[in-house]
Parts: C-alpha cells; structure tokens; sequence
C-alpha cells in the first residue's frame, strides 16, 4: 500500500515565510499602538473612520502565526526541549497569567479570557525565542 502525501502549494520555502510573518505582526503590532495612542490622545479621531477592533485582531492573528511558525515546520524542530526548559517556560506562562488576573479580577470572564491570552503570547514567544536560529552562524 502507498502511502498518500498531501501539501498545500505555498510558493515561499519555511524560511522566507517565517520572515514575512514576523514582519507581518511587527507592522501590525506598531499600526495598532499608533492608532491605539492616536485615539487616546483625541478620541473619536480614529475611530470615526476606522475601526481599532480590525487591527486589534489583525495583530492577534499574525502574532499567533509568527509565533507557531517555527514550531509547525519541521525544518525547524533541531533540538527537543528537555524538562527544565518546559519548567521554566511553564512557570513564566502561568505566573504571566496569575498576574493578569489578579489585575483583571474586576472584569470577571473578560479578565479570565485576556489572562488565557497573554499566557499563550508568553508560550509562544518563549519557543518563538527557543527555537530562532541565530543569524550571525549563517554568515
């Protein structure tokens, strides 16, 4: 019996598109925290032509893609983490989310969803920094 291989077409080789996805969630990132200052500084600025939730998910989206990049392809899967390494980034992630409730607490479900988030934003760029090659053993 053979065995069926299914991919999707993707014209970029994993490097490439890693890039492009980092400076996805950096363009986005810094859009949203420009419209973001812009309509604290005079409200109705923006958002009377724009709306700053579209940026808001725009940035979420890219910022979870960038960070789970280089742990869906395998080119980039080198070394495993042993058990310290998951300990540690265990312990950022959840103390990460105990403080951000603890600060949220007055929100109630609001508070529980933004803590989920900003610990899985912890976890990823915890492996998004394990797993980066350095760029200088390139060269």
């Amino acid at each position: 019996m053979h065995r069926v291989k299914f991919s999707i077409p993707w014209p970029w080789a994993p490097d490439d598109t890693r890039e492009l996805l980092t400076y996805a969630f950096q363009v986005a990132l810094a859009t949203y925290l420009l419209l973001l200052l812009l309509e604290n500084i005079r409200p109705g600025f923006v958002s009377f032509f724009l709306s700053l939730n579209f940026f808001l998910w725009v940035t979420i989206i890219t910022g979870i893609l960038a960070n789970l990049w280089p742990v869906i392809v395998p080119a980039a899967r080198r070394a495993s983490i042993n058990w310290k390494d998951w300990l540690w980034i265990g312990a950022l992630t959840l103390g990460t989310m105990l403080i951000v409730y603890v600060k949220l607490a007055s929100l109630n479900g609001l508070g529980v969803a933004l803590a989920l988030l900003c610990g899985l934003v912890v976890l990823g760029v915890s492996l998004l920094v394990y797993y980066r090659e350095d760029d200088d053993a390139q060269h």
